[in-house]
C-alpha cells in the first residue's frame, strides 16, 4: 500500500496553468490578425503625427579642450613643494572634456544664450531671435520664463557628447529653423570662449597677487640670510681649520642658495602670471564650425514613428490576450473565471471598494468577538 502511494506521489501532476514556449507561439499567429492591425493602427496614428510636426534641422559643432597645464606656476610649482611651499595651479581637471560637457548644459551658458538671444543671419539681414517667444515660452514671471526656456533648450534642443579616445567635444542643436541651429550652435561657442577668457583671467590674477605677496616675503627672507653669511664671514676670517665653523658656514651657504632659487623660480611665475592676466588667446580649438544644415534631420520622424508602431504592438498583444484568456475561462468554466466575473461587477458597482469595506469591518469584528 505503502509503495504505491510512493509511486504516486512520484508521478508528476499535470498543470493546466503552465504556459510554455509553444503555447505562446500558438497564441500569437491565433491573433496575428489583431495585433497586426493594432501595430498597424499605432503606426498610422505616429505618421499623422509625424507629417503635421513641423521639420528639424540639426547644426552640429565640435572643439577640442586644451586640458594641459595653464599658467606660470606648473614649472615652479615642484621646485616651492620641494621646500615646503605650495603655489596654486591652473588648469588641470575642472577643464576636462567632461567639464564642458557639464559647462554647455549649465545654467551659467544657458542663462547668458536665453538673455542675450541669438543673431540669425536671413535673406533680409542679420536678426536678433528671442529664444523664449521663438518656442513660444509662456510664465507669469520673467525668471520662471528663462527658467523654462533653459529646460527647453537643455532637454530638447542641445545635445552634446564627448569622445572617450580623443576627447573631442560634439555639440548638435535641433530646431526647426536651419539658421537658428547654426546661429546657436556658433554662440554657445562664443559663451564658452567668454567663460574660459574670464575664469583664467581672474585666475591669473589671483595668482599674481599670491605671486607678487611670496616673492616680498621670499626677498625679506633672503636679505636675512645674506646678512647672516656676512656677519658670519666678517667674524671668522679663517673657518677652513675649524670643524665646527666650516659646517656653519655650509649652513648659511645653503640657506642662501636655497632662497636664490625661490626667488627666482617665483620671479618668473609672477612675469607669467601678468602675462596670463592679459592674454585673450582661445582655450578650445575649435574642430567644426556650426553651419546651416541644407537637409532636415530625418532621425527625429524614425524614431516617433518607431515608438508608434511599438506602442501598437504593445496594445495588440495585450487585447489579444485578454480576448484568449477570455476564450479558454470560457471553455473551461473553471472556478477562477467565475470569480473573476463576481469580481469584476463588485468592481463596477464600486469602483474604490467603499462598500464591501464597510461590510467587512462589522462581520470581522463578529468573529472576532
Amino acid at each position: 500500500m505503502d509503495s504505491e502511494v510512493t509511486k504516486m506521489d512520484a508521478n508528476p501532476v499535470p498543470h493546466d496553468d503552465e504556459v510554455s514556449l509553444l503555447d505562446v507561439a500558438s497564441f500569437v499567429l491565433r491573433r496575428r490578425r489583431l495585433m497586426l492591425v493594432s501595430m498597424f493602427a499605432g503606426g498610422l496614428v505616429a505618421l499623422v503625427g509625424v507629417l503635421r510636426s513641423p521639420l528639424e534641422y540639426t547644426a552640429t559643432t565640435s572643439f577640442l579642450p586644451h586640458t594641459g597645464e595653464q599658467g606660470g606656476f606648473s614649472g615652479v610649482a615642484g621646485l616651492a613643494q620641494q621646500f615646503g611651499f605650495s603655489i596654486p595651479r591652473a588648469g588641470g581637471a575642472e577643464r576636462s572634456p567632461g567639464f564642458y560637457q557639464d559647462l554647455l548644459q549649465s545654467r551659467e551658458i544657458l542663462g547668458g544664450l536665453v538673455t542675450s538671444g541669438v543673431e540669425v543671419v536671413t535673406a533680409a539681414g542679420v536678426t536678433r531671435v528671442d529664444l523664449a517667444e521663438h518656442f513660444e515660452i509662456e510664465a507669469e514671471t520673467p525668471d520662471e520664463r528663462n527658467a523654462l526656456t533653459r529646460r527647453r533648450l537643455a532637454e530638447g534642443v542641445i545635445s552634446v557628447s564627448v569622445a572617450r579616445g580623443t576627447g573631442v567635444v560634439t555639440v548638435r542643436v535641433r530646431t526647426g529653423d536651419p539658421g537658428l541651429s547654426a546661429a546657436i550652435g556658433g554662440r554657445l561657442l562664443d559663451l564658452i570662449s567668454m567663460f574660459d577668457l574670464e575664469t583664467r583671467q581672474s585666475q591669473a590674477s589671483a595668482e599674481r597677487d599670491f605671486a607678487e605677496e611670496r616673492l616680498g616675503q621670499l626677498r625679506a627672507e633672503i636679505t636675512i640670510s645674506e646678512d647672516s653669511l656676512k656677519a658670519f664671514l666678517v667674524e671668522n676670517r679663517q673657518f677652513s681649520n675649524s670643524p665646527q665653523l666650516t659646517f656653519e658656514y655650509d649652513r648659511l651657504q645653503r640657506q642662501v642658495v636655497m632662497r636664490q632659487e625661490l626667488v627666482s623660480a617665483m620671479s618668473q611665475a609672477y612675469e607669467q602670471a601678468r602675462i596670463d592676466e592679459v592674454r585673450n588667446t582661445p582655450v578650445i580649438t575649435v574642430i567644426d564650425q556650426p553651419e546651416s544644415p541644407a537637409l532636415p534631420d530625418p532621425r527625429g520622424r524614425l524614431r516617433k514613428l518607431l515608438l508608434g508602431l511599438t506602442l501598437g504592438s504593445v496594445a495588440g498583444f495585450g487585447l489579444a490576450f485578454i480576448q484568449e484568456f477570455n476564450a479558454r475561462a470560457k471553455s473551461g468554466k473553471s472556478d477562477a473565471y467565475g470569480e473573476f466575473q463576481l469580481l469584476l461587477k463588485g468592481a463596477k458597482r464600486d469602483p474604490f471598494g467603499l462598500r464591501r469595506s464597510r461590510r467587512s469591518a462589522p462581520s470581522s469584528a463578529e468573529s472576532d468577538a
